[in-house]
């Protein structure tokens, strides 16, 4: 008996001296025109609808896309998030919310140089709790370019004789410059020296910019993704979007990690919350174009 008191008093010890990992749970949505643009033909019981989803997916902290404000991000989320949003007059803002409840301190900036041209803003957000930080930029990166190659060589290369092509040359075009600032904030981030995460819509296969092993002025992948604490690692990269029935098997959304937040990763924590309904044009207006994704972190 003496004994086991022993071991029992040892165990109490241990517990009570022990800090055990916190798992935030950490997600992006495009919610597709989610604000007061004409596009926007939701009624009450469509946002009900997304409502139901966010509960279901809930999570700590969400990157947003194509939300026009925390007045809108309510309509969904409700009022138990901080949300912080960027400034261009236009309705497809980025933003990104922080559960209350979460207790983490969130500080929030806008990295107005990722807005080149028709392009948007990105919103870089610190979370700090009990001395630990970790930082995120959330994006929305020009639409059109899926997989060419950004050089400029090949964009000179591109066909332009219909609209369609020309308004592609354009995308590559705005993407190619996307990619610098882009990149600069991956560098600065590594020279920091805390963990980081980049998420959002990046409107990019990075599957194809691997398969079609670009060079680093190339591929947007390529352009990030450096060695040592710059090599970047995203779930995405191995995973098939099953969105509206896997419609897009590569994904463009996706959650990137430098090497330090990888390691707090949770394994296997990867999830897309796939809608129940059979994809239709119209259902996909009302509730989303894009299924959220989300990871965990253990902190």
């Amino acid at each position: 008996m003496k004994k086991l008191i022993g071991l029992l008093s040892i165990a109490l010890t241990f517990l009570s001296t022990t800090t055990f990992a916190e798992t935030l749970k950490v997600a992006s949505w495009n919610i597709a025109w989610l604000g007061s643009h004409e596009y926007n033909q939701r009624k009450d019981s469509d946002y009900q609808k997304l409502a139901r989803y966010a509960r279901e997916l809930d999570a700590d902290v969400i990157a947003l896309q194509e939300v026009e404000s925390a007045k809108w991000a309510q309509k969904v989320f409700g009022d138990d998030y901080d949300y912080f949003f960027t400034t261009k007059d236009w309705v497809q803002r980025v933003g990104v919310a922080v559960r209350k409840s979460s207790g983490y301190k969130a500080s929030a900036v806008e990295y107005r140089e990722l807005d080149q041209g028709l392009a948007r803003r990105g919103m870089d957000v610190t979370l700090t709790k009990n001395g630990k930080s970790v930082r995120l930029l959330a994006v929305h990166m020009k639409s059109g370019c899926f997989d060419n190659a950004l050089d400029q060589a090949s964009i000179a290369k591109m066909p332009n004789s219909n609209e369609k092509e020309q308004y592609a040359k354009i995308a590559c075009a705005e993407l190619a410059k996307q990619a610098k600032p882009l990149e600069a904030w991956v560098d600065a981030r590594a020279e920091e020296g805390i963990p980081f995460i980049l998420l959002g819509d990046f409107n990019r296969r990075f599957v194809k910019d691997i398969a079609l092993n670009y060079t680093e002025v190339q591929g947007l992948w390529q352009t990030i993704n450096d060695e040592g604490g710059e090599a970047l690692w995203a779930p995405t990269i191995t995973a098939e979007s099953q969105c509206w029935g896997g419609y897009y098997k590569d994904y463009i959304d996706h959650i990137i990690f430098d090497p330090k937040a990888k390691a707090h990763y949770v394994e296997n924590s990867f999830e897309q919350l796939v809608f129940e309904p059979k994809y239709t044009r119209e259902l996909s207006q009302k509730l989303s174009d894009h299924c959220p994704i989300s990871i965990k972190l253990a902190l």
